[in-house]
């Protein structure tokens, strides 16, 4: 596994998205540092903020000059013969209220509540390209947008990604003349002394952080959730497991988590949850006559003269042994590929049918549900099978 992972230099489309409030300086004091003093050198292909409508102004005026003119992005890249990175009015993002307005800098719950909506969507949006790496800068804005910035990438980030946090030695630390130490020395003025930009330091710090990206359920990855609404759904799988029936609707959820299936397969796996609430050992298909077991409860769930439970039927009346097992590892398949779909390979294995090769079944396969018996819960009564749709 360790021989395909690529170094984030090595990525065709490389993204830098910093977090800014209005200190501009961070934009060039970053990428001088991973363009120019990194080894290897992450020279991104594009460049992305995120701000406020203010910063928006000043990040404009200060990296992209007046009316389209010449600032502090384009020297730092004439100054180090960069091309071709993409970073324009385009792609600084504005954080907008739900009305439409932009907000400003005045710290509110509502505001902060679609700030972090609006990063969390932006580090979702980089993430969703197996073919890019993001490099992720916090060192500016709010503290609160710091925080979502790093959470939003520890929800999404891959093996590729990284967070960092730049600093800048006094006195040139958000200095409003100094951007990044040019090739040749310049002199500043500050508080009437004056100083060498050769005596800057600049320090990019990589930020460790947990990718819980492998642990969450894939529908969180696809989503448009906000921060809140996925941060509750990841909660759901920090406790412990559940599985709820309902039988009448014909549904069941895992940590609250619907999955959708069809009558056959909620009929199989309602089955082997039963057996494991009844408190039976583990299916063994040589030894069992599981068939008829499955159909007891398929019956409660579709009409008799369905063609889908004629067919089960049929497997179970006129067929051997080796086309019944062939039966139920299909179901116990196509069951197993909509919970995983939902909820996530890694969340759902616990709600699997397990199989187990044990002893006492003379080296037999069996089968049960893992989870605890008390963890399955039923409620509501099956329509009769007219009325099952």
């Amino acid at each position: 596994m360790n021989a395909t992972i690529r170094e984030p230099s090595e990525y065709s489309r490389r993204i830098l998205l910093v977090v800014i409030g209005m200190t501009p300086q961070i934009v060039t004091e970053t990428l001088y540092k991973l363009a120019v003093k990194a080894e290897p050198a992450f020279v991104p292909t594009e460049v992305h903020l995120i701000t406020t409508l203010e910063g928006a102004k000043s990040a404009e005026l200060a990296l992209l000059g007046v009316e389209g003119g010449f600032g502090w992005f384009h020297q730092l890249c004439d100054d180090f013969s960069f091309s071709g990175i993409r970073f324009n009015k385009e792609t600084i993002h504005v954080i907008a209220d739900t009305e439409g307005q932009f907000i400003d800098d005045d710290q509110s719950t509502e505001h902060n509540r679609i700030a972090s909506d609006f990063i969390t969507g932006k580090v979702r949006e980089f993430t969703r390209d197996d073919g890019n790496a993001l490099h992720v800068s916090l060192a500016g804005g709010r503290k609160t947008m710091s925080y979502y910035a790093g959470y939003a990438l520890s929800l999404y980030g891959r093996m590729q990604d990284r967070l960092s946090h730049v600093l800048v030695n006094e006195p040139f630390q958000n200095n409003k003349d100094f951007f990044y130490p040019r090739p040749k020395p310049e002199r500043l003025e500050i508080n009437n002394k004056y100083f060498s930009t050769d005596d800057a330091n600049i320090i990019l710090s990589d930020i460790p952080y947990v990718r819980m990206r492998y642990q969450v359920p894939e529908l969180l990855l696809e989503g448009k959730d906000g921060f809140q609404e996925t941060v509750d759904k990841i909660q759901r799988f920090s406790q412990p497991e559940s599985i709820e029936f309902d039988l009448q609707k014909q549904s069941v959820a895992f940590n609250g988590v619907p999955v959708p299936m069809s009558n056959s397969e909620f009929a199989f796996y309602l089955w082997m949850c039963e057996r494991k609430m009844a408190k039976e050992p583990p299916l063994v298909l040589e030894a069992d006559d599981f068939m008829s077991e499955f159909l007891d409860v398929y019956r409660r769930f579709t009409s008799r003269d369905g063609g889908l439970y004629e067919r089960a039927e049929k497997v179970a009346r006129e067929k051997g042994i080796s086309e019944q097992k062939s039966y139920f590892w299909s179901k116990k398949r196509t069951v197993h590929k909509r919970i995983e779909d939902r909820l996530g390979k890694r969340p759902a294995q616990i709600f699997l049918v397990q199989t187990l090769e044990l002893v006492e079944y003379e080296e037999k396969k069996a089968y049960e549900i893992s989870i605890a018996a008390d963890a399955i819960t039923q409620c509501g009564y099956p329509l009769k099978p007219e009325q099952s749709v």
